[in-house]
């Protein structure tokens, strides 16, 4: 998932669109989104740097089947019960999470940060 950002004040943009921010974004909002990602296998949910890449502003899932599975090519019924399973499973995983309201805690987090001084 990519971002984009249009403020006007130099220092502000020079903030919200820094490296260092952009990880925090794309920490926060793997981890928003993991309730929402099937984990079969719990590749897709992985582990930073192992099966999901954390880029500034990108999330980028390495295993070869998450296409796949994102795009739901290979109608699967995704279980949402049981041990270890995630109980919001579902294609789309980003989108609905958003859906649910995790943008706005995302919206929240990055607020906080910005407000507490550490950008």
């Amino acid at each position: 998932m990519e971002m984009k950002i249009n403020i006007n004040s130099p220092q502000i943009l020079a903030k919200v669109t820094s490296d260092r921010f952009g990880l925090l974004v794309s920490h926060e909002w793997k981890r928003l989104i993991d309730p929402y990602t099937p984990r079969d296998t719990a590749q897709l949910m992985g582990v930073t740097g192992q099966t999901v890449d954390e880029k500034p502003f990108k999330l980028h899932y390495k295993v070869p089947y998450a296409e796949a599975v994102y795009y739901n090519r290979r109608g699967v019924k995704f279980i949402t019960q049981g041990s270890g399973r995630n109980p919001y499973a579902t294609d789309h995983w980003d989108f609905k999470a958003e859906a649910a309201g995790q943008k706005d805690k995302l919206y929240r987090v990055l607020n906080n940060a910005l407000q507490s001084g550490r950008f």
